[in-house]
């Protein structure tokens, strides 16, 4: 009997646990905070999932013209633009905020749904950087959960700061830190996310310039339609380095044939 009238208050406890929990996980972890945004009452979806911070100094006019000329450059890149139903775009001012869920940063969430969520401040908001973000999320739109993986973080930069126009990742930045191409890196020495993002910020940002530059050169000569050709191709698990050599021996041959790169 005592077994019996035990077991209720052992259920009730467990609940309570789970509860309590999961509260906690919402509130007080990154990724709980930032998935429950478009439910707190100090956040409001002032466009298609482009949610603003209540006291933020910025107004909805202010942030849809930013967005809206950021999607123009990422559907003129791409030719259109398919991922903006799975990106949620943040915009929030609060330090306490923006301590959690960052100030310049894309979290890519495959639970409960795969979601990149852009999360940034009045600081880091305008339209190069979103444009970049948008990127990003278009380019892991065609991608499986296994490509994404596998791309080179060099190539994923890369590809961002074509719709990036921000002086520091110019053609003139790329002369001048490589010395006109005298002095590059190897693009297997910027892989992965710690060999790319290292801790020296000179070397860092050269990563970018370097990365723009190449990729650049790499679509020269090449269609929207064959850029988004190859890159669904990485769906099919081969190589990256012997598929990305390939696309730019095929562009070296359109160029022997006076074929020209269109669509950009």
């Amino acid at each position: 009997m005592k077994t019996k009238k035990k077991l209720p208050i052992i259920i009730f406890s467990v609940l309570l646990l789970l509860i309590a929990a999961a509260v906690g996980a919402l509130q007080f972890t990154d990724w709980g905070y930032i998935l429950t945004i478009p439910y707190r009452p100090s956040f409001e979806e002032i466009g298609h999932n482009v949610y603003l911070h209540k006291a933020d100094s910025l107004t909805p006019e202010d942030v849809r013209a930013v967005t809206d000329r950021a999607e123009e450059r990422v559907k003129a890149f791409f030719g259109d633009m398919h991922s903006l139903d799975e990106t949620i775009v943040i915009i929030c001012d609060d330090e306490k905020i923006s301590k959690k869920i960052g100030d310049k940063v894309t979290h890519t969430f495959l639970w409960p749904s795969r979601r990149d969520y852009i999360c940034l401040s009045n600081e880091y908001f305008n339209v190069d950087i979103v444009a970049h973000e948008f990127t990003h999320a278009e380019l892991h739109w065609y991608l499986s959960d296994e490509a994404r993986k596998s791309l080179p973080l060099w190539f994923d930069e890369g590809m961002a700061t074509q719709n990036d126009y921000r002086e520091r990742y110019s053609y003139e930045s790329w002369v001048e830190r490589t010395d006109n191409g005298a002095n590059v890196t190897a693009l297997k020495d910027m892989d992965e996310h710690s060999e790319f993002h290292c801790k020296d910020e000179k070397e860092r940002q050269f990563h970018y310039i370097y990365a723009k530059h190449e990729i650049a050169g790499w679509l020269d000569g090449h269609s929207t339609e064959e850029m988004i050709v190859f890159i669904k191709s990485l769906n099919d698990g081969g190589d990256f380095y012997t598929l990305y050599d390939n696309f730019k021996t095929s562009r070296d041959k359109s160029h022997d044939t006076g074929h020209g790169r269109v669509g950009r």
